[in-house]
């Protein structure tokens, strides 16, 4: 099913990439739980009132009257989506792209291992590396939030409002991951892998704006990120979940099978 020893190369050439983001969003997530004081919140509301357009473009609107909801504003309206985009496509480029686009493709298919095990293993090595880095914040975000705040964080919310980013997140690196395997250069996997998820990005941007332009959030992968009806605990949460592990499937799937049908420029 998979060849180990690519496995375990991959896991080398993500960790450098890995740690980094860790530490980024890492960092971020410690500035914004921390800022959860009264001081620092009407700060925050002060910038919402003097910037409203720039800050709702960024989906960092709307007043908290907990942590959960302070953490949904001004982690999930753009740092947690826009920084796991960047890493996926650093690793999508990395575990399969630049093998194809250097050449260095050829000596992977010269192994014993047959295409469908080469890729099916680079399909894992990226999702592992979403999951790791959805998890370690995950953890992180608790951690910090006990340590500042104890018992103020809403934890059954936080976890399922990270298992639904993560979702998010494999829907992407599904496009990401697709691209990767059906072109055979940089070019038109940065215009298409990386282009049509930073279109939906801008999209949604465009939508949370409001008024005329809200009717685009139905152009948009990042509209079935349910990170409001998550935290306002409304009913439907699952069917948002299922659309976005669906897609992630059909697209590491369809990826799959047009890496082992495909001809190689090698």
């Amino acid at each position: 099913m998979i060849t180990f020893p690519l496995l375990k190369r991959n896991a080398l050439q993500m960790l450098k990439p890995l740690i980094i983001f860790i530490a980024v969003l890492g960092m971020y997530t410690g500035v914004i739980i921390y800022m959860y004081t009264p001081s620092l919140m009407s700060m925050l509301e002060d910038y919402q009132k003097a910037m409203p357009g720039m800050l709702q473009a960024f989906g960092m609107s709307g007043m908290a009257t907990n942590l959960i909801e302070f953490i949904n504003i001004y982690l999930y309206g753009f740092l947690m989506l826009v920084f796991p985009l960047i890493f996926i496509i650093v690793i999508g480029n990395s575990l399969v792209m630049n093998y194809v686009d250097s050449g260095s493709m050829a000596c992977l298919l010269a192994s014993p291992n047959s295409r469908r095990k080469i890729i099916v293993t680079q399909a894992i090595s990226m999702i592992a590396g979403v999951v790791i880095l959805m998890t370690v914040i995950t953890i992180f975000g608790i951690v910090c939030s006990e340590s500042m705040f104890p018992g103020a964080l809403d934890y059954s919310k936080y976890i399922i409002l990270n298992a639904s980013t993560l979702l998010l997140q494999l829907a992407i690196a599904g496009i990401v991951f697709f691209a990767a395997c059906f072109f055979n250069d940089s070019k038109n996997f940065y215009s298409y892998g990386a282009g049509i998820p930073l279109v939906f990005f801008l999209i949604t941007m465009l939508a949370n704006m409001g008024d005329k332009l809200r009717v685009l959030k139905f152009f948009s992968l990042y509209t079935l990120f349910p990170k409001d009806q998550i935290i306002a605990g409304e009913s439907g949460v699952a069917v948002y979940n299922i659309a976005l592990a669906v897609i992630a499937i059909i697209l590491f799937t369809a990826g799959i099978v047009r890496f082992t049908k495909k001809d190689f420029s090698l």
